[in-house]
């Protein structure tokens, strides 16, 4: 009777059932955004979806393929400005315009200081680099983190601070460190640094310094193998001198590493490439004595036979122009070229990608006339933004 009543006969759940291993495997090869979705449609899927294990096998599969994270802003004012990431699924690239947090204090131009596991962390300070927040683009979770220790005064004003956010995979936990430079009448700062702890949730100021050296550029350290980088000029018997500033993040203690001699004559830019510490070396736009490079290099740092480290130079362009901005790695292996415009033309910058090794360039579907823009690897993900996500960490990472 049922066949021929014109109704569709109903199928047995469990006869469409599968095995809670290949469910597990399926959803894991999702973006967050259907997982999400998912949620509001089962019980079980969102008890599964939501579970440590879960979110950390989620995340190895998308820590894969990261995407590009792009801060743009314009330059004049910093007005306009927004976050947008980069996919290439099929070598044909995206772009995405993301949804940003309409916390109030989220709107004063803020800046990244680290993308880590898909938790991006923000300083939405007006000034010190005083004022941060977690944020999972995916999940549209922002939390804002405890005020640092270290403050401002009158009598002892904050003169420059340098960031860095990476994960700890020694103690199993995201970390913020906050070195804050104070000027003295000689020509060496004093310093004082401070470490947030995701596991903890609070800050803690450390005794750990360095001496002889003065961070430059880039306020945002570079993690490479568990370890924060910046880039430092030597003082007094190291003045003519470039260094990398290392801090390992799991002892918590600092190291400095000499920087070939090429490096005197140009920019230097510190990243990550295969899991190794790399610069890249271009031309000063401005040169105070005169004495320039004009191609590009690039160093990684590795190890040798004798358990020793040491620097090797992949490539070398000449006559390299003086527009070409390195900005970092994208999925490690590929070095971010800003093109900077400086014509009628093209007074606009642009985003190139190319392969050291294969020596390949290609263009990214970001520009804008009068924006700058500023680029991190970032990873999809379900990692919350509070710490008891930390068993999704420990998870992840022991399995690696």
């Amino acid at each position: 009777m049922n066949s021929c009543s014109g109704r569709r006969p109903r199928i047995m759940a469990s006869s469409l059932s599968l095995p809670q291993n290949t469910i597990t495997d399926i959803l894991s090869r999702l973006p967050v955004k259907s997982l999400t979705r998912f949620k509001l449609v089962s019980k079980n899927w969102a008890h599964l979806t939501s579970t440590p294990a879960f979110i950390a096998a989620h995340l190895r599969r998308s820590s894969s393929d990261p995407s590009l994270l792009i801060r743009r802003y314009r330059i004049q004012n910093g007005s306009e400005f927004g976050f947008w990431l980069i996919t290439n699924p099929t070598r044909k690239f995206r772009s995405q315009l993301l949804d940003f947090p309409s916390d109030e204090s989220l709107l004063r131009l803020p800046k990244i200081v680290g993308s880590v596991d898909g938790l991006v962390c923000l300083d939405v300070s007006p000034c010190y680099a005083s004022d941060f927040v977690l944020w999972n683009p995916g999940t549209k979770q922002f939390k804002h983190l405890p005020f640092p220790l270290i403050t401002s005064s009158k009598s002892n004003p904050i003169w420059l601070v340098f960031l860095g956010f990476g994960f700890d995979s020694f103690n199993n936990d995201y970390k913020l460190v906050r070195i804050v430079s104070f000027k003295r009448n000689d020509a060496s700062p004093f310093l004082r640094v401070e470490v947030y702890s995701w596991r903890e949730g609070v800050w803690k100021e450390i005794e750990e310094s360095f001496d002889s050296t003065l961070l430059c550029g880039v306020p945002e350290g570079v993690v490479v193998d568990g370890s924060l980088n910046w880039l430092a000029i030597g003082l007094q018997d190291f003045a003519d001198r470039k260094f990398v500033i290392s801090f390992d993040m799991g002892r918590e203690v600092f190291k400095r590493i000499a920087l070939p001699a090429v490096t005197r004559f140009g920019n230097v830019k510190v990243m990550s490439y295969m899991g190794l510490l790399a610069i890249a070396v271009y031309p000063l736009v401005f040169a105070a004595n005169g004495i320039n490079m004009n191609r590009f290099e690039f160093w990684v740092q590795s190890d040798g036979e004798d358990g020793s480290k040491h620097w090797t130079r992949m490539v070398a362009i000449e006559n390299f122009s003086k527009t070409l901005v390195p900005m970092g790695t994208w999925r490690d292996r590929e070095v971010v070229i800003k093109h900077i415009g400086v014509n009628d033309r093209e007074n606009y910058p642009s985003l190139l990608l190319y392969d050291p090794v294969d020596e390949g360039t290609k263009r990214l579907p970001v520009d804008g006339v009068d924006f700058c823009v500023e680029g991190y690897s970032y990873v999809e993900s379900l990692v919350s933004v509070n710490e008891e996500a930390k068993m999704v960490v420990e998870q992840k990472h022991s399995r690696n």
